[in-house]
């Protein structure tokens, strides 16, 4: 795993490099082809998504696309906090590659590393203001 290129996403970009190994010391990159779905709405939820390169689109029940995801963005945090399933659907727009954390290893590194729920909770806090304010 290229822990370098890894630090050009934000959750990431708060740890020092030790500590971003660490957390990735058990990730895996997986890439994605257009159309294709990489979580469905409901289902467990065992990993974190972080995007390194493409784009997804998010849908939510009958309310369709509610979003876009590119490079630098994550997803699945809300199901492995909340310990719930999946809040939503996402298809790949475009080749679409991720690293997925597993769900113990997320929950370790935020208890290990709290800085990172800093740039989560600005992601966060954006998803909610573009749906609040733009409809999507």
């Amino acid at each position: 795993m290229d822990t370098q290129a890894a630090a050009a996403i934000p959750l990431l970009a708060v740890l020092k490099p030790r500590e971003r190994e660490q957390v990735l010391r058990t990730a895996r990159e997986q890439t994605y082809a257009p159309g294709e779905v990489v979580v469905n709405e409901g289902d467990p939820a065992t990993r974190l998504y972080l995007i390194r390169s493409g784009t997804a689109r998010v849908e939510v029940g009958t309310t369709g696309k509610v979003g876009t995801l590119k490079a630098g963005d994550f997803f699945g945090e809300l199901a492995l906090i909340e310990e719930h399933g999946r809040t939503a659907t996402v298809i790949a727009e475009t080749e679409l590659t991720c690293i997925l954390i597993s769900a113990w290893e997320f929950r370790a590194s935020l208890e290990e590393h709290p800085e990172m729920a800093i740039p989560m909770l600005k992601a966060i806090i954006s998803r909610l203001h573009n749906r609040e304010h733009h409809g999507n």
